[in-house]
């Protein structure tokens, strides 16, 4: 059978197929698409239309009725036509610039929502309930409010019962050993040398061959304005050379720190568009860093993790339970047997996350448990998170796998970290309130056996305070437990590559300093990036760079970068030097470092440095917007929490984003980590 046939049974797509003779005699197969009802489809859009144009309904009763329609279309078993009633109405209401493959019907060429939307309707319990309610929130630009979190008590539901009274936290010997931990590595397979950098298709992911700067297309310039450097660009994911220098300089320091495992949280597959992204693509880029940590990390075990981009299509993944899981298992066999032949996992870890979506728990050498979740299924972009959103707290059974390694670890007196690509707190963008309020409880409960948090996604070097209880009480007693969120390998948007290591107590398994550190991006090109020059064509205004005299050959397209040392947290954030040296990196010394950040200018400029890694556009942040939006993502553990946070600082703004001419404004031009 031939591969097109294959991928589209693993895609569950309904196809048709037909033989014929080519000029050789040959017989020759392809795959007749489905054929639609198009009236039907027709008259679904008439109703939406009708719904939208409704004078009776305000916008969130206007939602709600049209997924209710869309609901009854999905037991109608009119679900295949769904995809094209969402092609056209992004037509009608230029929902999107490419309707066809952003809302089409699913196949292996195509990363696409329609499919998904689809099957999402048929497994929604109420849609005028919360399921509903969400969809509208998250999906259709808060066309409902944001309701309230369904309340779950897991303890009741058997999860779980009293917490030991002789649970404790290890005794220290004052000894550490070195964890490495990268985040965001984004390979991109398209990057091109000398492709357009500073383009203009938003969304689209510039360096790639199709790229190109409308004005200065439009006044007849054919090459392009900022070209593409070897190692990277500020607007780009990463190059196969970059990921190559980075992991060699990981290997080095992996002998040189004798580091003992390292950790990866997450998003190996670029950023790219729809059109552009498909399951070949984001199968070969998890191979390459697959390949690559092994190259360059020897017999270091690496622990992974998937993003929400290491699926396809882009952020889903469907419930064992919910009947559409077949379409994501390629991923996890895939891994999990890759990971397991390069003697990360053993068998056992390899079967977990063979059933638990890649998600796993090995224990190392020393005694620890880390335990690797997908994210994915607290993510917002993920339709498949919006079903039963009242009635169940775990539709996947990944909260349960979590709780009862954490159960298992408290009766052993082992202690575990926790890692996963999308942080359940910080910025409101990213985790579902519900699925973040399970874990909330789970944290809560295990946070004696708890050692640490470890997320990446958002770019940007960051950290999470966690509050005991609901969170709502932030003070210094109550500080719980700390998420590091490591800085990306890409420069994706406006930041310099960088990862870090911990230095961890051999016996608690607490961070007790991290040390960071980043390549200077700019440093690498063949112009001069710090002189830009205003130039024109015609009516067509841009900034130019004098190219560098004197380049080597090998250095005509980029020079190779270096990772220099960065900073460690203890020192930059321990302004007065008051912890003690031989106290971990805890909940409370970051609690007083968000102190520190809010209330001291010197550090707050130390920290939004460090958040970019020092590029050319590290943001400003100086007014009360600007130090209350801080203040709530550093220090919420949860999406509730910082939900809370923002009510009780009126007037919250978004921070001060970043154009890509540098100037400053209130949207981000680039918001798709």
């Amino acid at each position: 059978m031939r591969l097109s046939l294959i991928l589209l049974g693993l895609l569950g797509v309904s196809a048709k197929t037909v033989t014929f003779k080519d000029a050789t005699g040959n017989d020759v197969e392809y795959v007749q698409k489905p054929t639609f009802n198009q009236k039907k489809v027709d008259a679904y859009v008439r109703q939406t239309e009708q719904i939208v144009n409704s004078t009776h309904m305000d916008k969130c009763g206007k939602c709600l009725t049209a997924i209710a329609l869309g609901k009854q279309a999905a037991l109608n078993g009119d679900v295949e036509l769904i995809p094209a009633v969402l092609t056209q109405l992004c037509k009608i209401y230029k929902f999107s610039k490419t309707c066809d493959t952003d809302y089409g019907a699913e196949t292996s060429a195509f990363d696409t929502d329609g499919t998904h939307a689809a099957q999402t309707l048929t497994l929604i319990d109420d849609p005028y309930g919360t399921d509903g309610q969400y969809l509208c929130y998250y999906k259709v630009n808060q066309a409902c409010p944001l309701p309230e979190t369904p309340k779950f008590d897991l303890k009741a539901l058997g999860w779980w019962g009293d917490k030991p009274d002789n649970v404790s936290v290890p005794k220290s010997e004052n000894q550490t050993f070195n964890v490495a931990h990268l985040s965001d590595l984004h390979i991109d397979l398209r990057y091109e040398m000398g492709a357009e950098a500073n383009c203009t298709e938003g969304g689209k992911m510039c360096c790639t061959p199709d790229q190109f700067n409308k004005g200065a297309q439009a006044a007849g310039r054919e090459e392009a304005l900022l070209p593409a450097q070897k190692f990277g660009m500020y607007t780009c994911d990463v190059p196969a050379p970059m990921i190559d220098l980075t992991l060699q300089t990981v290997g080095q320091f992996a002998k040189e720190k004798q580091f003992e495992f390292a950790i990866f949280t997450g998003d190996m597959v670029s950023h790219d568009v729809a059109s552009q992204t498909n399951l070949a693509n984001t199968a070969l880029s998890e191979e390459a860093i697959y390949h690559a940590f092994k190259k360059y990390m020897g017999d270091v075990p690496v622990f992974m993790t998937y993003g929400n981009h290491d699926t396809f299509p882009y952020g889903q993944l469907a419930q064992h339970k919910s009947g559409y899981g077949g379409y994501f298992v390629w991923n996890d066999q895939l891994s999990a047997q890759l990971w397991r032949d390069y003697g990360w996992i053993d068998a056992e870890a390899e079967q977990q996350a063979i059933h638990t979506y890649g998600s796993f728990a090995t224990t190392t050498k020393r005694g620890l448990r880390v335990i690797s979740l997908d994210s994915n299924l607290w993510y917002k972009k993920n339709f498949y998170n919006f079903w039963n959103t009242s009635t169940d707290p775990d539709p996947s059974g990944l909260f349960r796998f979590l709780s009862d390694e954490l159960l298992e670890c408290e009766k052993k007196g082992q202690r575990a970290w926790l890692m996963a690509h999308i942080p359940p707190g910080g910025n409101m963008d990213n985790s579902l309130v519900h699925s973040t309020e399970i874990i909330r409880q789970i944290v809560n409960r295990f946070s004696t056996t708890i050692a640490g948090l470890f997320f990446g996604h958002v770019h940007e070097d960051q950290f999470n305070v966690w509050y005991a209880g609901n969170g709502s009480t932030n003070t210094v007693d109550n500080a719980l437990q700390i998420a590091f969120l490591g800085p990306s390998v890409t420069p994706l948007t406006y930041y310099n590559p960088a990862w870090r290591y911990y230095e961890v107590d051999t016996k608690t398994f607490e961070v007790m300093n991290s040390h960071t550190y980043y390549a200077k991006l700019n440093e690498t090109f063949a112009f001069d990036f710090a002189h830009p020059v205003q130039k024109t064509i015609g009516n067509f205004s841009y900034l130019g760079y004098p190219e560098i005299a004197n380049l080597s050959a090998e250095d005509a397209n980029g020079t190779a970068p270096v990772y220099h040392y960065e900073y460690n947290a203890r020192e930059a954030y321990d302004p007065d030097h008051e912890w003690p040296a031989n106290a971990p990196l805890n909940a409370t010394f970051w609690h007083k470092a968000v102190d520190y950040i809010v209330n001291r200018n010197e550090t707050r400029d130390l920290f939004l440095k460090y958040e970019y890694r020092q590029s050319p556009y590290v943001p400003k942040c100086a007014d009360d917007n600007c130090l209350a939006n801080v203040y709530c993502f550093l220090s919420s553990g949860t999406v509730p929490q910082v939900v809370e946070c923002q009510k009780n600082h009126k007037g919250f703004k978004k921070q001060i984003y970043i154009k890509r001419d540098g100037t400053y404004g209130d949207e981000p031009e680039y918001h798709h980590h």
